[in-house]
């Protein structure tokens, strides 16, 4: 049946019709507002949320922080020219907790009735992150380290990179700044 057909029957139809479809509808819209009372989305952990954004962003300021710096020496090396560099990497920054761990051995030895010992040993052991309160008063793990990510690979771009030796020269620097092989880096001329 299509719109209009269903409009002129509704148009035509006695008041009985009417009445029938408004409680209908009523009773429709009853039933959306409880559900949407009784279902309610769970709040999110805002501080937790926070913390993935500021490590994404501590990641995002590492790499930019490598290129940069690539980019500023890569460029004193002599016939490099104009540098650009990209680095990517690999993984998102690795923060170790301090960690409360208690071990628990138990040992249990048994003879039975026919002069046979069985020894049973169980060992048992728990870890716990050690948390403090900072100013505000939540509680938050103490952190031993920040493992900084690692280099996935690096792209220099330099106009003189048409030459071999100079082209040698910005691998072998990027090599050694970042302490990465040479299968990770690639050196190419600008256009």
């Amino acid at each position: 049946m299509d719109f209009n057909k269903l409009k002129q029957k509704i148009l035509k139809a006695d008041n009985k019709t009417i009445q029938d479809l408004t409680v209908i509808f009523i009773i429709g819209l009853i039933i959306l507002i409880g559900a949407s009372i009784f279902f309610k989305p769970k709040p999110t952990n805002k501080s937790s949320d926070k913390q993935m954004v500021e490590a994404q962003i501590t990641n995002e300021d590492y790499a930019s922080k490598l290129e940069s710096e690539l980019k500023e020496i890569l460029s004193r090396i002599h016939g490099a020219g104009n540098v650009d560099v990209l680095v990517t990497l690999d993984s998102d920054e690795e923060i170790v907790a301090a960690m409360d761990t208690v071990q628990s051995e138990t040992t249990t030895n048994e003879k039975d009735s026919n002069g046979g010992t069985r020894t049973t040993i169980q060992s048992e052991t728990d870890n716990k992150i050690v948390t403090s309160q900072n100013t505000s008063g939540e509680n938050q793990p103490m952190i031993l380290k920040k493992v900084m990510p690692e280099v996935r690979g690096v792209v220099v771009v330099a106009d003189g990179a048409k030459d071999p030796n100079v082209q040698y020269e910005l691998m072998t620097a990027v090599e050694t700044a970042l302490g990465i092989p040479a299968y990770k880096v690639k050196v190419v001329s600008s256009k």
